[in-house]
């Protein structure tokens, strides 16, 4: 007996009606969607709850279902935390790593490790994966 788990993490079983569910979750990206927003809940901690979740939706249905939102200061931040030397460039391993520090998702890590990124890559370049790659769209 060969038992694997699916979406819903339960043993999988002859359940037309788990199937039909595991199948929904899969095919709408539910399972994504919940994780980019407990991400942003835990990184953001809002006060108002609600209100930042249907704020959140509402940025998904306007920039797209896989976009990570940042601010540029937060993107330029990030960029800077990886040029130690204030040279205007990281190396290709550093951007590897800045994306999947950015990834908020099994999605979003996946599409970082599998990148084609540049030798050297500027403050320009680096939004631009990261737009790309991740979807995130400095705001």
């Amino acid at each position: 007996l060969i038992l694997k788990m699916n979406a819903l993490g339960i043993n999988d079983v002859d359940n037309e009606v788990l199937n039909d569910a595991d199948q929904y979750l899969r095919q709408h990206k539910i399972l994504e969607l919940f994780e980019d927003l407990t991400t942003l809940l835990a990184y953001k901690q809002p006060d108002n709850l609600e209100q930042f979740l249907c704020q959140q939706i509402e940025v998904r249905q306007k920039n797209g279902s896989r976009s990570i939102v940042y601010t540029e200061a937060e993107m330029q931040n990030i960029f800077t935390l990886y040029d130690l030397k204030n040279s205007g460039h990281i190396s290709k391993e550093q951007c590897r790593e800045a994306l999947t520090t950015l990834a908020n998702s099994e999605f979003h890590f996946t599409k970082a490790q599998e990148a084609s990124i540049p030798t050297k890559v500027d403050m320009f370049t680096f939004m631009k994966i990261c737009d790309d790659v991740l979807g995130i769209k400095p705001q």
